[in-house]
This record gives C-alpha cells, sequence and structure tokens, in this order.
C-alpha cells in the first residue's frame, strides 16, 4: 500500500510540474532614450596678462569645457507578460476554481437579464479565474507574480546634435610654478578664479624668467606659459631675498630668544624696500604676522621706525606742482 502512495505522490508531482505560464498580455512599451558620446575635453585657462607678466599679481579664470555628441532615440519594445506556474499552487487554486464557477455562471445570467449593465470585465474575469483555478496545467493570473519577457524591440533615432557645457573650475587646486622648477597650489574659487601672488612664489624660487600654470580636469592636463618681463624679474628677485629673511616670523614659527634678534631697525626698513619694489601687500601681510607674535614694545618700536621711514621718503619726494 505504501507502494502504491508512493507512485501516486511522483505521478501527482509529475503532473504538477508539467503546467505552462499563465499568459496574461502583450504590451509595447515606448521609451525616449538619450546618449551623450564626449566628444572633446579641454580645461582653459585665461589669464589678465597677455603673453607678458608685469606686475607681481595676476588674476586667473580657469573652466573646464566638454563637446558632447547628443543623440536621442526612440525604443519600442514588445513584451510578454505571464504568470509563472507553480504546481503547488493548485492544491489550493482548483477548489477555488470549483467554488467561483457556479459564482461567474450566476453573474453572466443576471448580467443577460439587465442586458449587459455589469461590466465585462467583472463577467469575464470571474469565469476566466475559475477556468484557470479548474485547470491543473495552468495558474490563476496573480499580478504580484507576473514576469515580463522581451519578445523584439525597435531603436529609431530621432534627432541628433552637438552640445556644448563651459562650466568653471570651481574649488579646485592649480600649480603655479617658475622656469627653475619651484611651485605653490593655488586654490580656485566657486567661479574658478584665483589671484596668483608672484612674490609668494618669488619665495621659493630664486629666479622667476616665466610662470607655468597647471591645471587638471579628470584626465585633462592643460599649462599655460607666460614670460615674466626683465623689470619684474629684477624686483621679484630682490623681494625673494627679503621674504625668505622672515620667513619662520610670517609662519609664526619663532621661539622668544629668535624674536629678540631681529634689528626691528633693519626690520622696518626691509618692509619699506618691498614697498618701493612695489609690493605692499606683501609687505604688510608681513608686518601684520610678525606684530601678532611681538612684545607690546618691539611693536611700539617697529611703528616709530615705519613713520620715520615714510617721514623721510615724503621728505626726499619732490613738490607737486
Amino acid at each position: 500500500m505504501f507502494k502504491q502512495v508512493g507512485k501516486i505522490s511522483v505521478v501527482l508531482s509529475c503532473l504538477l510540474s508539467l503546467g505552462c505560464a499563465n499568459h496574461v498580455k502583450v504590451n509595447t512599451i515606448t521609451e525616449t532614450q538619450v546618449a551623450r558620446d564626449l566628444k572633446t575635453h579641454t580645461v582653459d585657462i585665461d589669464a589678465n596678462t597677455g603673453s607678458l607678466v608685469t606686475m607681481p599679481q595676476i588674476s586667473v579664470l580657469v573652466q573646464d569645457s566638454k563637446a558632447f555628441r547628443v543623440k536621442s532615440y526612440e525604443m519600442k519594445t514588445d513584451y510578454d507578460f505571464s504568470t509563472p506556474y507553480q504546481g503547488v499552487r493548485e492544491l489550493y487554486e482548483v477548489p477555488v476554481g470549483i467554488v467561483l464557477l457556479p459564482v461567474g455562471v450566476v453573474v453572466n445570467v443576471l448580467d443577460f437579464a439587465l442586458l449587459g449593465l455589469i461590466p465585462n470585465s467583472i463577467t469575464d474575469s470571474i469565469l476566466d479565474t475559475s477556468f484557470a483555478g479548474l485547470n491543473p496545467f495552468m495558474n490563476i493570473e496573480s499580478d504580484t507574480r507576473v514576469e515580463r519577457t522581451e519578445i523584439k524591440s525597435e531603436k529609431k533615432l530621432l534627432d541628433e546634435k552637438d552640445e556644448f557645457v563651459k562650466l568653471p573650475l570651481a574649488n579646485k587646486e592649480i600649480t603655479v610654478s617658475s622656469g627653475d622648477g619651484a611651485t605653490i597650489p593655488v586654490l580656485l574659487d566657486d567661479n574658478g578664479k584665483a589671484e596668483i601672488s608672484l612674490v609668494r612664489l618669488s619665495a621659493v624660487s630664486d629666479d622667476i624668467e616665466k610662470i607655468i600654470i597647471t591645471a587638471k580636469s579628470d584626465d585633462v592636463v592643460s599649462k599655460k606659459d607666460i614670460d615674466v618681463s626683465r623689470m619684474l624679474r629684477s624686483q621679484l628677485q630682490q623681494a625673494s631675498v627679503i621674504t625668505k629673511k622672515y620667513a619662520n616670523l610670517v609662519k609664526k614659527d619663532v621661539k622668544g630668544d629668535d624674536l629678540k634678534q631681529v634689528d626691528i631697525a633693519v626690520f622696518a626698513g626691509d618692509l619699506m624696500k618691498l614697498n618701493k619694489l612695489g609690493f605692499e601687500g606683501e609687505s604688510l601681510r608681513i608686518e601684520r604676522n610678525a606684530m601678532s607674535v611681538m612684545s607690546d614694545e618691539q611693536k611700539t618700536l617697529l611703528k616709530k621706525e615705519i613713520d620715520k621711514l615714510l617721514k623721510t621718503d615724503l621728505a626726499k619726494a619732490p613738490a607737486a606742482g
């Protein structure tokens, strides 16, 4: 007897596994696709100097330029929607089909009597569900288990054009180097702009024959070389001697004993020399940083020395008119 039960179980399992997917519908989905292929990518560096630097500070604007080939497509794809067959569901779908069959018959008879007032979606769906449940080789349709299978697709080109995008290279770091290889980093602002101080570059370079601005975006690197005028080169060399002398003072990397050894009169003279060379901004920066680490006595003495030098220069200046 146990053998017979086993045989019956095997037969039922085979029958339940022979079912087919319940076809729901074939639907065509139309979509628009846009493909953007990069044609060119450049980094543009614009400086307010022309081909020759004559001022100790220059302005730069760095922009990221990209050209794309943009193609628009219409994609039409036919899909077959079906409910995959699961034999175990027949254990409860067959009883559901038996129950729904008389219900479907009654509803359709009532619809006939009412001259078709009941929507077809109701009358047909009850019978369809009932027959699917009664069929041991097909499951009842289920929206939650519907699978989509692509039947065919067509791709049609709708439009093709070139697109140019130019944006500032915002908040990126560029490098500025001299002819002898010395380099300083410069940070661009939100608009891709920056002010480059050649005095700052001269602090790490002995002779600035030219400046080389380098900017990078992704794998694209751009360089701009600008020559430095002879007059400015000479001024920067003299300024470099002063800025290097007080580099630790500017960085506030000095100790008490080192600060006491600073000759205030010489320091004041160096600051005024920077002024005369045309680097007043750098002179003021060094003065402010030095003041922040000096004693009150040294600050007072420095102010007096600077005032004395200013009065001397004013007295030497030719009278206007």
